[in-house]
């Protein structure tokens, strides 16, 4: 196998999920000669480990979306898709070679986000050569985003979905925070002992100054359309290395809506009181909020 590119710089970004990290992809595509990725190792976690979990995943939210989807054939997923490549089947080793693979000659940055709960603990598929940074958002605001966003569109309250009766492959055993906080933690010890930690908060408050100082760390050469970008979807139908499937349900659950929609980074909203959140949200949290304080205070404070 061919080494990665001694000329690019790769950098890896591990988030949970709804904090604005696929905003920040949007951004870092207007880098000229980059290559982005989107959720690889998620995908093939969903699609390779817990294929028969995914499937039945989706027929437990198609049946609670039917009044806005109709029926859904899963045998059929994605199969319309043309753009991306296909994460059914395909191994962690698959994807670790072609992560550590030479990019295109025209490509200097290779960025990729994605969930370290992809990754199931098993630290011996990372790619060699990649930097490692992290993304992170309060629990109480990750959470009731993700349970809204299950529930999008479902009007019969008896068809409401809990976040906590959601199969692993939507919501892991550590709640998408342990699994990161972990790998924060073996990227300390065996890669280097302080990676950048950013705050989505402190991202959304002062984009461009957090964006700066995350740039020089990681290597990314800075200017100002990283905080711009034009709306639509076309950036994952066209242009990143995105599984098929994820595009399928990106589609199906509007998941990235917000995202899509948008120009640029909103402003940061103030964290939920915890009297506010559901009962379910509120004892997902209690469970990860020590993942998140841990990190917290280690984060860039630019």
């Amino acid at each position: 196998m061919a080494a990665a590119n001694e000329n690019s710089d790769i950098i890896m970004l591990w988030s949970p999920p709804r904090s604005v990290s696929t905003s920040l992809l949007k951004g870092i595509t207007n880098v000229a000669n980059s290559q982005a990725w989107h959720e690889p190792y998620w995908m093939t976690f969903q699609c390779s480990n817990y294929g028969k979990h995914r499937k039945a995943a989706l027929s437990m939210l198609s049946r609670a979306w039917v009044d806005k989807h109709g029926e859904v054939d899963t045998d059929s997923i994605g199969s319309e898709i043309a753009g991306g490549y296909w994460a059914a089947g395909k191994s962690y080793t698959w994807l670790k070679d072609q992560l550590e693979s030479i990019p295109p000659d025209d490509k200097n940055i290779v960025f990729c986000k994605d969930f370290a709960a992809g990754l199931e603990g098993m630290y011996e598929y990372l790619p060699d050569g990649f930097r490692h940074s992290f993304l992170i958002r309060h629990p109480y605001k990750v959470l009731e985003s993700w349970e809204r966003m299950i529930n999008r569109g479902i009007k019969n309250e008896s068809k409401r979905v809990k976040i906590s009766e959601l199969p692993e492959c939507l919501l892991p055993p550590g709640l998408f925070f342990k699994e990161q906080y972990d790998l924060y933690q073996h990227v300390k010890e065996h890669y280097v002992p302080n990676p950048v930690i950013i705050d989505t908060d402190d991202l959304l408050a002062a984009p461009c100054r957090v964006l700066k100082a995350y740039c020089q760390i990681v290597g990314i050469p800075y200017n100002d359309d990283l905080l711009q970008w034009k709306s639509g979807r076309e950036c994952m139908d066209q242009q990143w290395m995105v599984a098929k499937e994820q595009i399928y349900f990106s589609k199906f659950a509007n998941s990235h809506m917000e995202t899509f929609a948008s120009t640029c980074f909103g402003k940061p909203t103030k964290v939920p009181d915890r009297a506010e959140l559901s009962d379910d949200v509120r004892h997902c949290s209690d469970v990860c909020l020590k993942y998140y304080e841990a990190m917290y205070a280690k984060r860039l404070e630019v």
